[in-house]
């Protein structure tokens, strides 16, 4: 019997396990919850580092483009002005991260070949999550009454799934072209 190039079973355990243990460890690391462990809060507190690299970045690209911007915390982006953005732990793009990873990682394939695809897969997913986050900011400066009824979280996750199945397409046509070609060579 021939052995699957994807192992759905690496794939589920790994999406729900990054998706579900993100926010299991929300829970150790953020002060109030029932079980809290300061050294993660003081050492590891990866939600917090998540969210200051999208509040961050968000705030250069608007400041790049002219924008007085003001951040009143990790998860905040505010233009002078104007109501902020609040980055709240289900706006980091967690579910769709977990997915691509878990895609990729499932696959047989080289390790090298995976990172490539994990970190340019991840920076695609934070891109459109930054674009997401000046528009919110932008639409409260403005008061683009528009874009203040949009349902920001699930358009992000329409566009980030979107790019995710284009990218999932593409990974899988390059992979197979180049099985194809070690199968070849190696004849």
């Amino acid at each position: 019997m021939k052995r699957s190039e994807f192992n759905i079973i690496l794939f589920l355990f790994l999406y729900f396990f990054i998706k579900y243990g993100f926010y299991f460890y929300i829970g150790l690391a953020t002060p109030g919850g029932n079980v809290h462990i300061s050294f993660l809060e003081q050492y590891a507190n990866i939600p917090y580092w998540i969210t200051l690299i999208a509040s961050d970045l968000s705030a250069l690209s608007l400041k790049l483009f002219g924008y007085e911007v003001h951040q009143y915390g990790a998860d905040n982006v505010t233009i002078a002005g104007s109501k902020g953005v609040t980055i709240a732990w289900g706006c980091l793009g967690i579910g769709a991260i977990g997915l691509w990873i878990a895609f990729i990682v499932a696959h047989k394939a080289k390790v090298k070949f995976k990172l490539k695809w994990i970190l340019a897969g991840v920076v695609a997913i934070y891109l459109i999550n930054i674009i997401r986050i000046d528009m919110i900011a932008l639409s409260n400066h403005y008061n683009w009454k528009y874009l203040q009824s949009f349902n920001a979280h699930e358009s992000f996750d329409i566009l980030s799934y979107a790019v995710i199945l284009v990218f999932m397409l593409v990974f899988i046509l390059i992979y197979k072209k180049n099985k194809i070609k070690i199968k070849s060579g190696s004849a």
